[in-house]
């Protein structure tokens, strides 16, 4: 699966882009949760082959112009809950991430509005009223880091 925008490519993750994810999840910046930081290029290579196994909702974002990977963004199925979402894959928790030298660029949205429009095309996020229909659900998530406590 691929998804094209003017100026990205979406597309799965492979062996060769560790140096380029090594180089965002080596950044502090970029990975807000600390297990997710890389600390060596073998770490790296790692991670893209875990990356490169989740074809469908992990994609690697990539520059069309020059073929290197910014960052990822991705989305985890949620499980079937007692709010009436069955057992077929129709709510995603959403993620991306960029590398810091690629933000406030418009990077983020235009991956984001793509793989979006993706999982709202292909895997409708609803849950079902008790007749049946499909009822949208909203969720809001805040998280804070500790520097921001203080």
């Amino acid at each position: 699966m691929r998804i094209e925008t003017e100026r990205l490519l979406l597309r799965p993750f492979k062996e060769s882009d560790a140096e380029d994810v090594f180089e965002y999840l080596n950044e502090p910046a970029v990975n807000c949760f600390n297990s997710m930081k890389l600390n060596s290029i073998e770490e790296a290579k790692e991670e893209v082959i875990k990356r490169s196994s989740e074809m469908e909702y992990y994609f690697a974002i990539v520059l069309k112009d020059s073929g290197k990977v910014i960052g990822e963004i991705d989305a985890y199925p949620e499980p079937a809950d007692e709010h009436g979402a069955d057992s077929e894959m129709d709510t995603f928790s959403p993620c991306w991430m960029l590398n810091k030298d690629y933000h406030g660029k418009g990077y983020a949205y235009e991956a984001a509005y793509a793989f979006f429009d993706y999982l709202f095309k292909e895997f409708i996020s609803f849950v079902k009223n008790s007749d049946g229909t499909p009822r949208y659900e909203n969720t809001y998530q805040y998280a804070i880091l500790k520097k921001e406590w203080k």
